[in-house]
């Protein structure tokens, strides 16, 4: 992308994208879970110890946690300030991505390599439905760029940078990091057959100052874990947490065991990639078919080893037994800079890719306004007024642009901008109506007589929107029989909970009841505003009058 100013108004569409992103609510389960859980930290005053509900959380490195609290702190509670240190994650990704291929290629390829890694459908979901992988992210492209400017021209700078960024990145998702991190680097060390950087003394450095970056995590697992052997992680005690961080973590999931099994699939993350990489999965197949089809990528790319890198990482994460897409979301900055450089680099770009990319443009714009006409509509007509001027001016720019691949990456990020600034402005904030959690905990709050600390819930069940909403946990009774022995009380019930409370002669009312679902597995029954009814359940808030002293 030559125009400087084409990439800044572009970059500016994007970033207005995220920032809506920032108040678009909290998505149950992970991004109201991880939400909750850094709440606990800043309200309990312990920043050491991770806990998931009532259970201690041996899962996943602290980093996430402390920005998000650090956030907290500096901002308040709220929805915004959780998300806030995964927004200026992935701004710093961003960068380290600009750079990157600016090191490898060109100024030009970097701002286009910049646009695609922003407009990528699964690093823009990071920003809204926000868990650990928007600071795994920015962390593992950061680690990128300065291994490469240290292979590229070896000092300690990029080194202990580098070094650390990955020590970051580590201490935000464990072992995937280094992978997501090692492989191409790896694979760019045995192309180019750079050996004799090993041997280089800053290497030691680089190991002294990843051993010091992830100090504070390995001591917040000592003292939660190895310091208190009597707790029980999915069955076991004796659980050392440094040992689970330094070797276990990943090869849990890799082989099932603790995480689970919940995708067989080899070719998950192939499939997933051509949904994630979107609206740019066009430009990333013509990568490969440049790669295995032609002789373009010869030897003497000194990139080559970067692609293979890449995807031996595909690779070994499709042999893992427990699966999620985002796990491909740290992978992201290098095939950005990969197709940037690879096929915006190559001289004459095949042309049929514009208008595959023009037809894609017109796919997402029709499912875009099936998203805001019909499945949720627009409540003001001047949603749909700006709508319309956007479209009208997104195909007046698409066929004023020059050159192919700038056309591709104006008609890509422009896409990107239009689906998902639709999703944040209406989509999403008319799906958090159907959790029930968040709607029961707004309603709550707004009511000048019913106190957060006098609710309850029966049994165990997460209710993460809620505790969040709520500013404080639900507490918990285990037994019907122990609703006796509450008086002047709320209790959050299901459906099948209210039923059971029914058949007894304890006293109740209902104060309100909402409608729930699940929004994270959209049916398109649900979708289809006809036959949504039929999907949802309800949540119950009741009253118990009852006599006696409340449950502590």
């Amino acid at each position: 992308m030559e125009s400087k100013k084409i990439f800044l108004c572009l970059l500016f569409l994007l970033f207005g994208v995220y920032a809506i992103g920032l108040f678009s609510g909290l998505l149950e389960n992970d991004s109201a879970q991880f939400a909750v859980m850094s709440m606990r930290m800043v309200q309990e005053g312990d920043f050491l110890s991770l806990y998931k509900g009532t259970e201690p959380y041996l899962d996943k490195p602290h980093l996430h946690y402390w920005l998000a609290a650090a956030s907290y702190t500096v901002f308040g509670i709220y929805e915004f300030s959780y998300k806030l240190p995964g927004f200026l994650a992935l701004l710093l990704g961003a960068f380290s991505v600009f750079k990157m291929a600016q090191l490898l290629y060109s100024t030009p390829i970097a701002r286009a390599a910049t646009l695609i890694f922003l407009s990528a459908q699964t690093i823009v979901l990071s920003g809204i439905d926000l868990r650990t992988d928007a600071v795994l992210t920015g962390f593992v492209a950061l680690s990128l760029w300065q291994f490469l400017a240290f292979l590229k021209a070896p000092h300690w700078r990029p080194m202990v940078f580098g070094t650390l960024a990955a020590a970051m990145a580590f201490s935000t998702k464990g072992h995937l990091a280094l992978v997501m991190i090692g492989f191409p680097v790896l694979g760019y060390l045995i192309h180019e057959r750079q050996w004799s950087v090993l041997l280089k003394k800053e290497i030691l450095l680089g190991v002294l100052t990843f051993i010091l970056g992830i100090c504070p995590i390995l001591y917040a697992y000592y003292v939660q874990f190895d310091l208190h052997p009597e707790l029980i992680i999915r069955g076991q005690s004796e659980r050392s947490g440094i040992f689970f961080i330094l070797f276990e973590q990943s090869f849990e999931r890799m082989s099932g065991q603790g995480m689970g099994t919940n995708s067989p699939d080899y070719l998950f993350f192939f499939h997933t990639f051509l949904w994630a990489f979107l609206p740019f999965t066009p430009l990333a197949i013509y990568l490969f078919f440049k790669r295995f089809k032609s002789n373009s990528l010869n030897a003497t790319d000194r990139t080559q080893g970067l692609l293979y890198g890449a995807l031996a990482i595909l690779l070994l994460i499709s042999f893992a037994q427990f699966k999620l897409p985002h796990y491909l979301n740290s992978s992201v900055p290098l095939w950005a800079v990969l197709v940037a450089g690879r096929v915006g680099g190559q001289g004459m770009l095949w042309k049929p890719l514009l208008y595959i990319q023009r037809g894609f443009f017109v796919l997402l714009i029709a499912v875009a306004l099936t998203l805001c006409l019909w499945i949720f509509p627009y409540t003001f007509w001047g949603s749909y007024l700006m709508l319309a001027l956007f479209v009208l001016g997104s195909i007046y720019w698409m066929y004023q642009s020059k050159g192919v691949f700038n056309s591709v990456v104006i008609t890509g990020v422009l896409t990107a901008v239009l689906v998902n600034g639709i999703l944040n402005t209406g989509f999403y904030p008319n799906l958090l109506r159907y959790q029930a959690g968040k709607t029961v905990s707004e309603k709550i709050m707004q009511s000048s007589y019913i106190s957060p600390d006098k609710v309850y819930k029966w049994g165990n069940a997460h209710s993460w929107a809620m505790d969040f909403g709520l500013r404080s946990p639900l507490k918990i009774v285990d037994q019907l029989e122990d609703f006796k022995s509450l008086s002047n009380v709320w209790m959050y019930l299901t459906e099948s909970q209210l039923e059971a409370l029914s058949t007894t002669d304890i006293s109740y009312t209902i104060e309100f009841c909402v409608p729930s679902y699940r929004i994270t597995r959209l049916k398109g029954s649900f979708l289809n505003p006809a036959t949504r009814l039929k999907n949802l359940e309800k949540r119950y808030l009741v009253f118990l009058p009852g006599s006696g002293s409340a449950l502590k």
